[in-house]
């Protein structure tokens, strides 16, 4: 009689099964690159913007150690390679650590917080936008004056809202404002929570429009969602964050998301309006900060990690199921571990770890390239002396379409639109598989038909 199982046997089979990960084919993760030369402890350091040709464009505060006289862009190509860093602004009386977007055209937008010259007239005193990349920019005013706030000392988030307008969210000392545009003459809209609010970033829903900013609770410590656009809503709490310093991601194919952990062990994605969903977390991991950030097809990186490792895991298509987590070195050296920012909308994740390493040089926002990881399942139909394989290629449970199984009889093979390859082998041969495609760190695992 036909039987068909699973290729799980015993334990220890299962532990073969469960299919390892081989090297990158760009490099394995863990190789950091220094972008900036201070930290700005759990709130955003990077203004982030990929560009239609897939160069990340990081924008920074420098050169060196606060207070902060330019802003710089460090290009990163799509492979990971880092550039050298040019100035967006410089020779400025002060500037905060910038927020950056990109726009449909391809333009990149970072917004400003600064002062020009130290002058009570100065034009340039509050929140600036500047467009690049290469000839970049700067608007004729600032804009985001509110009574006796000072915008040019700014804690500022930005998104792109679906008609190509900027919707920008900042702390001022007290006060949480938000604004559409970039008028100067625009009253920005004071929206302070009792017990105020800092640490805001900002993110619009794909599929609703909506903008939506995450933030952490000043008198509680905890962090709240709250929609912003286009009409004001009531705060959501996240159960259990508090980071100091939310992080948040608009999804492709809709939701607004915030990774973080609640209890220093474990990690949750949180999409506004929902409930938390458990990210894998390594048994005995120690979690100093998370943080999230877009892929394509609705896919989600999520990162989090400690002073002595980094972690990284990305979801499904539908963000039902997660690929396996890759573990690698922190930056060398870290002794206090602060914030995690990425971007990862090309397909691989541009990571960066807001570090201390020596209180001085070499403090600052570190970079390094991770791409996804495939996994491999194996099940077996007995066919009286032989045995049909089916192997799976997969990330994070999608099939993958034209990965390369080697490892069976004949040669390499190509996998279906099930992500799928089925050969026939006599019982009892000793497989060992590997699954790989272009922009993945490959799976391999041994199995016995």
């Amino acid at each position: 009689m036909r039987r068909v199982s699973a290729l799980a046997l015993t334990l220890p089979v299962l532990a073969t099964l469960a299919i390892l990960a081989a090297s990158a084919t760009a490099g394995p993760p863990g190789k950091w690159t220094q972008i900036t030369h201070a930290h700005n402890g759990a709130r955003a350091n990077l203004g982030l913007a990929r560009g239609k040709d897939g160069t990340l464009h990081t924008l920074w505060a420098g050169p060196a150690r606060a207070p902060f006289t330019a802003i710089y862009d460090t290009a990163i190509t799509p492979a990971g390679a880092v550039g050298k860093p040019r100035a967006v602004v410089s020779g400025w009386n002060s500037v905060q650590p910038p927020a950056a977007v990109a726009a449909s055209n391809g333009s990149i937008h970072v917004l400003v917080s600064g002062q020009k010259v130290n002058s009570n007239t100065d034009p340039f005193a509050g929140l600036n936008e500047v467009v690049g990349p290469g000839a970049w920019k700067l608007g004729g005013q600032a804009f985001g004056r509110y009574q006796i706030t000072v915008p040019s000392n700014a804690d500022v988030g930005a998104a792109l809202l679906r008609n190509g307008q900027l919707a920008t969210v900042w702390r001022t000392a007290t006060t949480l404002l938000f604004q559409t545009g970039v008028d100067p003459s625009t009253q920005p809209q004071n929206i302070t929570p009792p017990g105020l609010a800092e640490s805001p970033v900002i993110a619009v829903d794909r599929r609703t429009g909506d903008a939506v900013i995450a933030y952490r609770h000043a008198a509680s410590g905890a962090g709240f969602f709250r929609r912003v656009a286009p009409s004001l809503g009531a705060p959501q709490a996240m159960p259990g964050e508090r980071s100091g310093a939310p992080s948040i991601a608009a999804r492709d194919g809709g939701g607004v998301y915030s990774a973080y952990t609640p209890d220093g062990g474990s990690v949750v994605l949180l999409r506004y309006g929902a409930k938390p969903k458990r990210v894998p977390v390594p048994q005995g991991t120690r979690v100093l900060t998370a943080g999230v950030a877009a892929g394509p097809e609705g896919r989600l990186w999520v990162f989090y990690g400690n002073e002595q490792s980094t972690y990284v895991t990305r979801s499904s298509k539908a963000v039902s199921g997660f690929e396996p987590v890759q573990a690698f070195k922190s930056p060398p050296g870290t002794v206090q571990y602060f914030r995690l920012e990425g971007e990862g909308s090309a397909g691989p994740l541009d990571l960066f770890a807001d570090v201390t390493i020596d209180g001085g040089k070499k403090d600052g926002s570190y970079q390094t390239h991770v791409l996804p990881k495939l996994s491999l399942t194996v099940s077996k139909q007995a066919l009286g002396s032989k045995v049909r394989i089916t192997v799976r290629v997969l990330d994070a449970g999608d099939p993958i379409v034209g990965a390369s199984v080697t490892g069976l009889p004949g040669g390499r093979k190509t996998t279906d639109a099930r992500g799928s390859v089925v050969v026939s082998v006599p019982a009892g041969t000793r497989l060992a598989l590997t699954g790989a495609k272009a922009g993945y760190v490959a799976a391999s695992g041994r199995a016995t038909a």
